[in-house]
């Protein structure tokens, strides 16, 4: 199954994307450049299409890092329902 989101992070690779994302009590902050913030709202248009997986995920710690700022203490994963799997764990 092709993967448009991946086809939105290797678009952006070259393009100095770095967001930050934390939280603090209980608010997520998200926070970069104009580029960072359109490459946010392409990866969430891209994943609410049915034509891939039904989740996507990439964090500091994980693959995509190279997209968040040292600083930043959260990743996301972004999970389209109805989901494909029978029961996701989390």
């Amino acid at each position: 199954m092709k993967n448009k989101s991946d086809d939105i992070c290797k678009k952006y690779t070259t393009k100095k994307v770095k967001v930050k994302i934390w939280i603090d009590k209980e608010i997520v902050f998200i926070e970069g450049n104009e580029t960072s913030l359109r490459f946010l709202s392409e990866l969430f248009l891209a994943q609410s299409k049915k034509n891939q997986d039904c989740g996507f995920q990439l964090g500091p710690n994980l693959a995509g890092s190279s997209f968040f700022m040292k600083d930043s203490t959260c990743g996301i994963y972004i999970h389209r329902i109805p989901c494909e799997h029978k029961k996701v764990q989390g």
